[in-house]
């Protein structure tokens, strides 16, 4: 396995603690809760290519380039997890519309 494959599946694997993370820790927020860990893998996990050979999380990369590196545009990472953040709460609306109109079925 090579160092850029391992260090892919290390950011999966602590994607995923840390989303089972946020989901034990918030029981107060109901289903909201779902949501915090379904962004919290979404931002981890969706790639961006900053270079023309390189891949790195998109939360990285736009740390990096709106705090660490002068003049770098980071309007593009900042985009994508903006469309995915967007995509993962529609997923999360149509959800919860349809689990309501089950059980309002159900109820009657």
């Amino acid at each position: 396995m090579t160092g850029y494959a391992l260090a892919w599946l290390v950011l999966v694997v602590s994607a995923v603690a840390v989303a089972a993370l946020v989901f034990v820790v918030t029981p107060r927020w109901g289903r909201l809760r779902y949501l915090a860990a379904a962004v919290v893998l979404a931002w981890s996990l969706t790639p961006f290519r900053f270079d023309g050979e390189h891949w790195a999380p998109a939360f990285a990369v736009a740390i990096f380039r709106l705090f660490l590196e002068d003049g770098a545009d980071a309007r593009p990472s900042v985009f994508l997890l903006g469309s995915v953040t967007a995509m993962v709460l529609a997923v999360y609306l149509v959800v919860g519309i349809v689990l309501a109109a089950v059980k309002r079925r159900r109820d009657k």
